[in-house]
């Protein structure tokens, strides 16, 4: 009786690094569950020969990985990334992550809590990052012309964090922020809190990778974007099965969905009546309507729709509208383009004399006060 020969596979991962260990732990999977019987080894780096191994699993940035491209091809490769465009142009089939899938869905998320305002936020130390980039340029490509992406500036440095305010500062209320990673999530909540603004009650955040390190780490748990890694692995694994029974067979390209968004302490999701009546208040700022009649055009009580917005978005339907309010009228009041009569007529107040009450209520100084406070 013949025996299936055994294949001995070559992992070219390093398993100190979260994405790589997931991958591998997505290739043992799919090797136990198939009942392949390959040998796996690991090694950190690419060995000078390939004698005695079968096939070839990589990272497409590890270093030296262009000369498996230089040589005949001693085994079959299969190449796995955290971006489509990351490492050496090489021939052999790649498994990435579909960065545009996970900005999408980042997006989708804050948008389901009823945002209409979202911006991407990253560091200057991921400039070079071709993950980063995808991810920057699929925002751009998914919001349009008008994409607020705030990237850092030439180092992270302390001129760098005062940009960063600044252009928190200037964030409207109920606004969702993109975080390029969860680690860039965790520094922007202390970003937040140095200016007062209240998470996820003024500012959503949703970070990528659901990375448990960051979350350990962060003085809230970050919503995050669940990276499929091991299914890398296994499509990986898979790649390279059909490339040992069939040499000549054609693979194509992967790319990698996300699995989801973890829901933590960053951002909520809201219903339906949360949504359509958030909706209704932005179409309708420009008027005084009142709570009452927000309840009426969703065709709920008032007290239902209170304690609606209490629990999804903790704060009342009041200080929704009032918050909107402010934060059109801070906008306008900047451009220096209307008279103070005019921007409480445009927001929605009642009256001048009230948008002049609320402002030395909420933000200690006139709206007059306000426009001039400002550079030119």
């Amino acid at each position: 009786m013949r025996t299936k020969r055994s294949r001995t596979v070559l992992l070219v991962l390093d398993s100190s690094k979260p994405f790589h260990r997931d991958v591998m732990r997505g290739i043992g999977a799919f090797v136990h569950a198939g009942e392949l019987g390959w040998h796996l080894r690991v090694a950190k780096r690419l060995p000078a020969t390939f004698d005695h191994v079968d096939g070839l699993i990589t990272d497409v940035e590890v270093p030296g990985v262009e000369r498996l491209s230089e040589m005949p091809a001693p085994c079959p490769v299969i190449y796995i990334g955290s971006a489509a465009t990351a490492g050496y142009e090489a021939a052999h089939p790649r498994v990435c992550a579909d960065n545009h899938a996970i900005v999408e869905l980042a997006i989708g998320h804050l948008r389901d809590s009823g945002l209409s305002t979202i911006v991407f936020y990253s560091l200057a130390r991921y400039q070079g990052m071709p993950w980063a980039r995808e991810r920057i340029e699929s925002f751009r490509e998914l919001m349009g012309a008008g994409a607020n992406v705030h990237e850092g500036g030439a180092s992270d440095s302390a001129m760098h964090e005062e940009r960063a305010l600044k252009w928190l500062r200037k964030l409207p209320s109920r606004t969702g922020i993109v975080a390029v990673n969860d680690s860039t999530a965790r520094e922007l909540l202390q970003l937040c809190a140095q200016t007062g603004r209240s998470v996820p009650r003024d500012i959503a955040v949703v970070g990528i990778d659901n990375d448990p390190l960051a979350a350990a780490l962060s003085p809230l748990t970050i919503s995050s974007v669940i990276q499929a890694y091991d299914e890398i692995g296994r499509k990986a694994a898979d790649k390279l099965r059909r490339a040992l029974l069939g040499p000549d067979e054609q693979l194509n390209d992967v790319l990698v969905e996300p699995e989801g968004v973890q829901l933590a302490a960053t951002s909520s999701k809201s219903s339906a009546l949360v949504r359509g009546a958030l909706d209704f208040i932005e179409t309708q700022i420009g008027r005084c309507i009142k709570a009452q009649q927000v309840a009426d055009f969703m065709g709920v009580s008032r007290a239902t729709l209170e304690r609606t917005f209490l629990s999804q978005l903790g704060v009342s339907v009041h200080d929704e509208l009032l918050s909107r309010r402010i934060a059109q009228a801070k906008q306008l009041l900047l451009t220096r383009e209307y008279s103070t009569a005019e921007v409480a007529r445009i927001c929605g107040f009642r009256t001048q004399q009230y948008m002049h009450v609320v402002f030395k209520r909420e933000l200690g100084m006139s709206p007059v006060d306000f426009s001039q406070s400002a550079p030119s």
